[in-house]
């Protein structure tokens, strides 16, 4: 039995559709990451010359990623199969001018200036590739197994999105928008065998890029012998871990970290778990953590009950994309992982990713609500067999 006929049997018109349960815990979770991330904010404002520089910004960026949660929870499904063509026209179009035109930040072109606010262009693509993988595989679902329709069509568009973020050059989220892309067109049906050695090509790939650019070689060997390399190339990672030690199980207390003092390069974005560690203890990182469970289980609920197979795709990539994105982070602060440069969702200082993390969650909301992603329609397959 091919996987597309497994999909096909677990998403039954009999399957319950709603989930509000699950939807109000999913709300919960990231309120209380978003409150957590404020707070730690605050606190790593302490002593500077404008405490409440990354506070009022990020509470900003919150406002208008609420705003954008309520728009995507409310719109229907279809909608975004109406905007994907637009979504990679202005993906590509974005992704080209911040590698030709982009803010120029430690040698990586990925920002676009709009006036006083950043935006990066790797964001939106995230949302485009799982809107396209979703689209592509619910469509020819029964179909998923074969080279061409199953892999080939869906892998090339994942694949134009991941190149266009590398030349960023941005390590971190091509291989987090790849890896989420593969699991959601393995959840697809697509045979195991064509995505096993189209991650074999990605790795080595990746491998040789290492080998050839000498400051991602560094970070690698730093990552190996971080004592050695304490002074130089792993002096953010140690100091994360000092910081995360002296925290202990419950932590100096808010307000207490002595890490924030310019001791930890990017306090306040990628390593900001570090100080939430030293001032909350090991305590406030398990929290941390749990609310990540929380997240990820109630979006896979909201995905496995939907009866349509779009919203069941999206919701899955979603889900996984974040909670991936946080496991990262925390890959990364813990020393687990080498440096990738990713933020921790809902908590790390930082619009673009902050405002489509929300938008996205307001996605999950509305597939929780049972709403087919369908335009009301009697859909057809390409291959002239009809939807189930």
């Amino acid at each position: 039995m091919s996987a597309g006929v497994r999909y096909q049997e677990t998403a039954g018109p009999g399957a319950e559709s709603f989930s509000p349960g699950a939807a109000r815990l999913l709300v919960l979770s990231v309120a209380v990451l978003l409150a957590l991330g404020l707070t730690m904010l605050f606190s790593i404002g302490i002593g500077q010359s404008d405490p409440l520089h990354y506070p009022f910004r990020q509470a900003v960026f919150a406002v208008v990623g609420i705003g954008g949660g309520i728009f995507t929870a409310s719109v229907p499904l279809a909608f975004w199969k109406r905007m994907l063509p637009w979504m990679c026209a202005g993906t590509v179009i974005l992704l080209l001018m911040a590698r030709l035109v982009g803010r120029d930040i430690n040698g990586a072109h990925r920002w676009l200036s709009l006036g006083p606010v950043s935006f990066q262009p790797s964001e939106l693509g995230k949302l485009t590739a799982l809107v396209w993988l979703a689209y592509w595989l619910s469509r020819y679902r029964r179909r998923a197994h074969e080279f061409v329709r199953g892999f080939f069509i869906p892998a090339a568009g994942l694949g134009m999105v991941c190149v266009l973020v590398l030349i960023g050059p941005d390590y971190g989220t091509t291989m987090l928008i790849g890896g989420t892309g593969l699991m959601v067109m393995f959840i697809g049906g697509t045979r195991l065998s064509y995505l096993f050695f189209s991650m074999l090509v990605a790795a080595g790939g990746f491998t040789v890029m290492i080998l050839e650019n000498k400051e991602r070689l560094s970070r690698v060997v730093s990552f190996l012998n971080p004592e050695k390399y304490a002074d130089d190339e792993a002096y953010q990672l140690m100091n994360s871990l000092y910081g995360i030690m002296e925290g202990g199980l419950t932590g100096k207390g808010i307000g207490q970290s002595l890490q924030k003092y310019s001791y930890l390069p990017e306090a306040h974005t990628d390593f900001i778990l570090a100080i939430l560690g030293e001032e909350l203890g090991l305590v406030g990182m398990l929290v941390v953590l749990g609310l990540f469970l929380v997240f990820f289980f109630a979006g896979m609920t909201i995905s496995w009950r939907s009866r349509d197979p779009f919203a069941r795709l999206l919701g899955f990539g979603i889900t996984f994309l974040i909670t991936l994105q946080a496991g990262i982070n925390v890959g990364v602060v813990t020393g687990s992982m080498p440096t990738k440069g990713l933020p921790l969702p809902f908590i790390s200082h930082g619009g673009s990713n902050l405002v489509f993390m929300v938008a996205m969650v307001g996605i999950l909301v509305r597939i929780s609500r049972g709403e087919s992603g369908s335009d009301g329609e009697r859909r057809v397959l390409r291959d002239s067999q009809q939807w189930v």
